[in-house]
């Protein structure tokens, strides 16, 4: 059986509710729903990111986070005494632990409309950043953060192919617990590159499966499941399924 019929037969349930993006090295393999618009929750971070690296920017200059209100969820620069931080440290903060704090540092560093201009350019037509993370009275007032499956893998992709500096921040992700769950303490044939999102009723993916030079990407975005637990459990068992088929 294909890996795209195991993928169709555990998404079959939930279709309405789960968008996918894949690619076996540069061969566009599976697709579904992959152009829908959802909440980006921390995978906004992927064009915070890219925004930031294209610019050639001196990434050991300092930043003062004291002048970004610091915010909760994810993330430890909020419990740290240190009020200036590198660039880099910024950027590695936001990817290896998803820091929302320091996402909004390195917002405030660059500003939202350069972000949004750097999607425009780039022609991403489903992603845009209209708020802060974890700035709760602007998503009340109507501003969210949106990405697609499609344009998160691109990001991810294109991070992944043009700065080696941000795959070690992947690599190292801390947040392990969707798509490479069932494999992480004993899958030591294979490196797991990621990024995770989640809120409300949201939960992320985007990720490299790499083995031997042969390698698979995957977004999966999932919104509107009231059992997380469920959402989490499919998301585990496609990474299982493309671990499989390398």
């Amino acid at each position: 059986m294909s890996l795209q019929t195991e993928v169709d037969q555990l998404i079959a349930p939930y279709k309405n509710l789960v968008s996918i993006c894949m690619y076996d090295t540069d061969e566009l393999v599976y697709s579904h729903h992959s152009h829908q618009q959802m909440p980006a929750a921390s995978l906004i971070k992927l064009a915070i990111l890219a925004t930031e690296l294209e610019r050639n920017e001196d990434l050991s200059q300092l930043i003062k986070v004291k002048e970004t209100p610091a915010v909760g969820g994810a993330g430890v620069l909020k419990l740290m005494a240190q009020s200036e931080w590198s660039l880099a440290d910024l950027l590695a903060l936001m990817i290896s632990v998803s820091d929302n704090y320091a996402a909004n540092a390195v917002i405030d560093h660059l500003t939202m409309q350069v972000v949004n201009q750097w999607l425009a350019v780039n022609h991403y037509q489903e992603t845009s950043l209209q708020r802060r993370l974890m700035d709760v009275e602007a998503k009340v007032s109507g501003h969210e953060n949106l990405t697609s499956a499609f344009e998160a893998l691109r990001l991810f992709r294109g991070l992944m192919a043009h700065y080696p500096k941000s795959t070690q921040w992947f690599l190292n992700q801390q947040f392990r617990g969707k798509l490479p769950l069932l494999m992480d303490e004993t899958a030591t044939d294979v490196a797991i590159y990621n990024k995770t999102g989640e809120g409300p009723l949201i939960d992320h993916d985007v990720a490299r499966f790499s083995k031997k030079g042969h390698y698979i990407d995957v977004a999966v975005l999932t919104q509107g499941f009231t059992n997380r637990l469920t959402a989490i459990s499919l998301m585990a068992q496609i990474g299982q399924l493309v671990y499989r088929s390398l």
